[in-house]
């Protein structure tokens, strides 16, 4: 179908005057964004950009490959020669005696290739996982079971068990998204911050991050905690958003964040992990470790934060504590009455034992990390979460993690700016300012922020603005530069290879939005996937579904709604508009939709073989052979094969089948009959005849 310049600028998600540009240099015609692009001229741009890419790609690889171990052993010479003339002689004098001391570094080398690094980018099958880890499939597949996962090689794993297998083989796991993300941020405009005391800081109170395994009582544990009710306001009785609270205990305060357990927040459960002092790991005594325990103990160590394990529902039948300290000892957790470092504390939220005793730990490591953060000068911190509130506007939780923030303060996230109107703490009092290790929710930005961006406060509203703006034109360059130079931006124009299911998602809050992505974009294979034209927070609109429009998307709602208007126009345009508050459903459906996307399978059944012994002519059915069934049967209104010395000569349909006069359904081994093939006349005698069955699969994600 042919679309203009600026509607395949819109399926492409690019600036419609940079792909105007790029069609010129491909040597296409096109002067407007309004002119007209046929599917030639789709395959000359993508011809174009492919030869580009491999150009880009082959040039690329030429420094990679000589440069890196030859300049590292020129620059320790170098090094040496400047920084240790006396000890470089020593080693020079004696190096008729002692060869071999200075290799043995060298010789460290392999074992660092020991951690080899593989790309999992999404679901895959068992048997693929083996082949990418070069493992045995039987092995795999063993350490699956460990893990709790009853599968073959032909099922299909999601991305984080694929990701705990391989670290469980010592791969290096690396992720395409987050290195195009490294890439992205590296240059990344950042204001400069000095603290006037940042040699003599003051001491702040731990941040604590809650995570385990989805059910095993995290948001009871907090709600014990805190004496407030919770999991009653949560969809699906699950955790939906991060929240931070603000507990004061008997002897301090302490900040906790609640992190979701359900595996579609695996981001926001890292992001808790990085900006947290300790975690707490809820394990169930009655259901010990599980995938998302060993997720969290991953993200807690990777961000090297101190653990403690508050074993939880020790007052269920089934409860089993020290099963769970043993099963901890396998991933380096063991208990300090075991031996180790760690300590576990037995709790039960539902009936309040054990807390203060957690609470107790909490302090006793925190006083151990020494927690302190400078106040002279200007806050920085994290946005936990944000929300677009109808009647205030954009919302956002932030942790102030240096400085002071205060009320009429200029702040920067991400590429937006506003003026703090108000701070309302975790007990919902304004207040007027907070300091490191606080949460509370901010009202003043322009614009909702992604969940886990850090923010500023700058001097003035001219300094704001010019960051900003750098940030803007940053990312515009970075934009225009990957935009015909990665495979994702012609591979809109290949239709013929993966089946799209497009999608618009908006959401109630910023984390829960990109859950969602996150989640969405998981699923599909080599097949069909996930194409998500856009995502934000807030209701459903009417440009939302002007774009579904033009391009063929489906919109998704998390919580949200749309007006009456734009449900009128979404309702005269066809565009229909599915609403959720448990993303367990969301995900699902969508999984329903793109399985409807896949080529069926079709199986095959061999009925029976008759052999041909001699050909008649028939004036109603042309040549029919006399056969004599050899195996199987048979069946009338099946397909057959013809075979001439084993080889495959014809396929078609069966046209008759007769017993001596009759017309019959089916015949059986050892039986004579007659059989007629339809608009085939090479039948001879010595023939085999083959009768088959097909049965069409269709096949889910």
């Amino acid at each position: 179908m042919d679309v203009s310049v600026k509607q395949l600028s819109e399926i492409l998600k690019i600036d419609p005057d940079a792909l105007l540009k790029k069609m010129i240099e491909a040597g296409l015609p096109h002067t407007s964004i309004e002119d007209s692009v046929s599917n030639e001229d789709k395959q000359t741009l993508l011809t174009f950009i492919r030869t580009a890419n491999s150009n880009i790609q082959s040039d690329a690889r030429k420094p990679i490959e000589v440069t890196p171990k030859s300049t590292t052993k020129a620059q320790n010479l170098e090094k040496k020669d400047k920084q240790e003339p006396a000890a470089r002689s020593k080693v020079e004098n004696k190096k008729t005696f002692k060869p071999q001391t200075k290799e043995k570094p060298v010789k460290e080398e392999p074992k660092e290739e020991k951690k080899k690094s593989v790309n999992i980018n999404g679901s895959i099958r068992v048997n693929d996982l083996s082949r990418k880890l070069s493992k045995r499939g039987n092995e795999v597949v063993k350490k699956l079971i460990e893990l709790g996962e009853m599968v073959s090689l032909n099922d299909e794993i999601d991305q984080e068990t694929a990701v705990l297998v391989a670290e469980e083989f010592g791969f290096l796991v690396k992720y395409e998204a987050e290195q195009e993300l490294e890439e992205t941020t590296k240059d990344y405009p950042q204001p400069t911050i000095a603290y006037k005391d940042e040699s003599s800081p003051i001491k702040r109170h731990p941040v604590v991050t809650v995570m385990g395994h989805v059910d095993h009582g995290k948001t009871s544990l907090l709600d014990s905690i805190k004496s407030s009710n919770v999991v009653d306001g949560e969809s699906g009785g699950i955790t939906q958003h991060i929240a931070a609270y603000e507990v004061k205990t008997s002897s301090a305060v302490i900040t906790f964040i609640d992190t979701p357990g359900h595996e579609a927040f695996t981001a926001m459960r890292a992001r808790g992990a990085n900006t947290t002092d300790i975690v707490i790991l809820v394990v169930a005594a009655n259901d010990s470790v599980k995938p998302q325990t060993i997720e969290a103990i991953t993200h807690a160590k990777a961000a090297q934060v101190p653990i403690i394990v508050a074993i939880n529902k020790i007052d269920l039948d089934g409860a089993d504590i020290d099963k769970v300290k043993g099963d901890l000892a396998k991933y380096d957790l063991v208990s300090e009455d075991w031996g180790g470092k760690v300590q576990m504390i037995p709790v039960s939220a539902t009936q309040k034992k054990g807390i203060n005793e957690l609470l107790d730990a909490i302090q006793l490591e925190a006083e151990i990390l020494e927690l302190k953060s400078p106040v002279g000068g200007p806050a920085t911190g994290v946005i936990l979460e944000s929300e677009l509130d109808k009647s205030k506007g954009p919302l956002g939780t932030f942790l102030i993690q240096k400085g002071i923030l205060r009320q009429g303060d200029i702040v920067v996230a991400a590429e937006k700016r506003g003026r703090i109107k108000s701070l309302i703490n975790s007990s919902g009092d304004v207040v007027k300012e907070a300091g490191p290790s606080t949460p509370v929710e901010v009202l003043g930005l322009e614009d909702c922020v992604p969940a886990g961006e850090s923010f500023f406060v700058l001097a003035n509203d001219k300094a704001a603005r010019s960051l900003v703006d750098e940030r803007i034109s940053y990312l515009k360059e970075i934009n225009d530069k990957n935009v015909m130079t990665t495979e994702s931006a012609f591979q809109m124009l290949d239709q013929e290879k993966v089946n799209k299911l497009r999608i618009i998602a908006k959401s109630d809050v910023a984390g829960t939005s990109e859950a969602i992505n996150g989640s969405l974009l998981k699923i599909g294979n080599e097949e069909v996937e996930v194409d998500i034209v856009s995502s934000g927070v807030g209701g459903v609109t009417e440009s939302d579904v002007n774009l579904a429009i033009t391009t063929g998307a489906r919109i998704l709602g998390f919580n949200v709604r749309a007006d009456n208007k734009t449900k009128s126009l979404a309702e005269d345009k066809g565009i229909e508009i599915n609403y959720y508050s448990v993303i367990y459903d969301l995900i699902e459906d969508i999984k329903r939709l793109l399985s409807g996307l896949l080529d069926p399978i079709y199986s095959e059944k061999i009925l029976g073989l008759a052999e041909v012994k001699e050909v008649f002519k028939s004036p109603k059915f042309g040549l029919v052979a006399g056969c004599m069934v050899v195996d199987g049967f048979v069946k009338r209104e099946k397909h057959v094969r013809v075979l001439r010395d084993n080889v495959v000569i014809h396929e078609g349909e069966l046209d008759s089948l007769r017993r001596f006069k009759d017309d019959v359904q089916e015949v059986k081994n050892g039986t004579e009959c007659g059989i007629g093939i339809k608009n085939y006349l090479d039948i001879r005698p010595g023939d085999v005849i083959e009768n088959f069955e097909q049965k069409e699969e269709k096949r889910s994600l």
